[in-house]
């Protein structure tokens, strides 16, 4: 297929990319020739229901596979996301998966950065009211003071390289 009959409508990829079973499913089919839906359902329900597949029950195997039978194939056939034969069962991924796929492998699992600072203030106001209130010469209320002025300087130069690294540019979907 030529780069233009691979592209889908923005809104288009969205709504496909909206459903977490959809995106587990155009992963799993991504670098294949295709997986049988019943494989690919059991697959699909251990993962959504954090068991191996051996520990899952029939009704968990039976409403996954319903609704990848259902709604989500259908939806991404609709779409030429993936081709299904209902003869062999197979759910084969078309050109437009990879389309797909590199844009939601950019996903990332942020740092709550303001948790991280809330941490290091609180902390630091903890650790400059007991020096306040001890009054030792070994910890003075300055050295605390200075030490947490230090710590939020430092995970605000950590907070900026990690965001500079994590801002490559999102693959742009296909349109």
């Amino acid at each position: 297929m030529d780069t233009e009959s691979t592209k889908l409508p923005q809104d288009t990829a969205f709504d496909l990319l909206s459903n977490g079973r959809r995106r587990l499913l155009l992963r799993r089919l991504q670098g294949t020739d295709g997986i049988e839906l019943g494989e690919l359902a059991t697959e699909l329900a251990a993962i959504e229901n954090d068991r191996s597949p051996e520990e899952l029950s029939a009704q968990q195997r039976k409403r996954t596979y319903v609704s990848l039978y259902q709604t989500h194939v259908p939806k991404l056939e609709d779409s030429g996301v993936v081709t299904f034969d209902p003869e062999s069962g197979l759910v084969s991924p078309t050109d437009r998966v990879d389309g797909l796929v590199a844009y939601f492998d950019t996903e990332t699992n942020d740092v709550s950065w303001h948790r991280v600072y809330l941490v290091v203030a609180v902390v630091g106001l903890f650790v400059y009211a007991l020096a306040s209130l001890l009054g030792t010469q070994l910890v003075r209320p300055i050295y605390v003071g200075t030490v947490v002025l230090i710590g939020i300087v430092v995970v605000s130069l950590v907070h900026r390289r990690y965001a500079a690294h994590s801002d490559a540019p999102t693959p742009a979907i296909p349109e």
